[in-house]
């Protein structure tokens, strides 16, 4: 039975977070935790996790990181949604929208055809920033940032 396996810490911050503790693991002298978030459901409260188990405050940094970035990109592609459609062979990013903001956009398009063309028809100072961004700041060694430091030509500023 799970529900012996893991307790929930109470909730200090107030709205739907919670830590999850895996009390088999501490058995073991590894502390693990991970993020929930708190349902209630037919009048049960029900904790269900949206991180992977931790095992240092480090790892916990990392994933905490991961869900605002996710996050972040729903509220951007929300601000998409809500001002309709952008014109045809335009970007579809306006031009104040920082490569902070753009980049998990971009990534989260899982056609890579069009995850490419999509980027080639950004503006090319909007390009040569997402490039900064992307290669400074993202894991070139997995998902789109991997696809991006690939076929990025630093000479061209467009991906090939």
């Amino acid at each position: 039975d799970l529900s012996h396996d893991l307790s929930i810490s109470p909730n200090r911050c107030s709205g739907l977070s919670k830590i999850i503790k895996d009390n088999k693991q501490r058995e073991e002298n590894k502390k693990t935790i991970s993020i929930g978030i708190d349902f209630q459901i037919a009048g049960r409260e029900i904790c269900c996790p949206v991180s992977k188990n931790c095992h240092s405050y480090e790892d916990l940094a990392i994933e905490v990181g991961e869900i605002k970035r996710n996050l972040e990109c729903v509220l951007v592609e929300a601000k998409t949604h809500f001002k309709g459609p952008a014109p045809k062979g335009d970007s579809g990013f306006e031009p104040e929208t920082s490569a902070e903001e753009t980049w998990p956009i971009l990534a989260g398009i899982k056609d890579e055809s069009i995850f490419v063309e999509r980027f080639n028809s950004l503006d090319d100072t909007k390009r040569r920033d997402m490039a900064e961004y992307v290669l400074s700041k993202c894991n070139i060694f997995s998902g789109r940032g991997s696809v991006f430091s690939a076929r990025y030509n630093n000479g061209t500023g467009y991906m090939e």
